[in-house]
Formats: C-alpha cells, structure tokens, sequence
C-alpha cells in the first residue's frame, strides 16, 4: 500500500488508476484534515457486499448455518462439472 499527499495524487492520478485497478493495490492519499483510501470499484464492491452482509441478521445466520453444515460433512460441495455439465 502506498501513501502520499492528495497533491502528490492528484498529480499522479493516471498513474495511481493502474496501481489501483490493474495491480489492486491501494493508495492512501494524506491531508491535514483527514487521509483517505484510494481502491478499485471492484474492491470497493465487495466491501460493501460484505458490510450489507453483515448488518442482514437472517443472511448472515444463513451463512454461518451453512458453514457449519458443510464443516459437519452434512454438504458437500459439487465441482464445476456437476454444477453445469453442458460445459463439459
């Protein structure tokens, strides 16, 4: 992760957008008044998947119960062929 000014940034934009996207890195672009944090839409995205996750009680029960039930060998998991076999 690198870090600098939000005028070291600005100048340095095109730059940073390959850092960020094609590298997926993340840049934190420093101020007085407060630093934040350069990332990719598709980062980003999956941030706020996760945060919405978290806050729906049901969802995430429904995932823990999952886990459980496939730690506890009462699901296995199928690989791709069985999932779509046309592709196959």
């Amino acid at each position: 992760m690198k870090a600098m000014s939000i005028s070291e940034g600005r100048r340095r934009l095109f730059e940073l957008r390959e850092t960020v996207v094609t590298d997926n890195d993340q840049v934190v672009l420093t101020h007085k008044n407060g630093n934040m944090v350069l990332i990719s839409m598709d980062e980003w995205e999956m941030y706020q998947e996760t945060t919405s996750l978290l806050r729906d009680k049901a969802a995430l029960k429904a995932l823990i119960i999952s886990f459980e039930e496939h730690d506890s060998g009462k699901v296995r998991g199928k690989d791709i062929e069985q999932i779509f076999p046309d592709l196959t």
